[in-house]
């Protein structure tokens, strides 16, 4: 069994990231949809005169 505290030689770059690299690309296009629809509402507002 292994410890948790076993030290595991590292090899850099033998990491998979595809899971991470999905989650920050549906974070940036959230963050662009969130900006867009702001943006979209304030322009709205100014010309509602609201």
């Amino acid at each position: 069994m292994v410890s948790h505290h076993e030290i595991t030689e590292h090899k850099h770059g033998q990491m998979d990231i595809s899971h991470h690299q999905a989650t920050f690309r549906g974070f940036i296009r959230a963050g662009i949809w969130v900006s867009g629809l702001s943006i979209a509402v304030l322009v709205f507002m100014a010309l509602a005169n609201a």
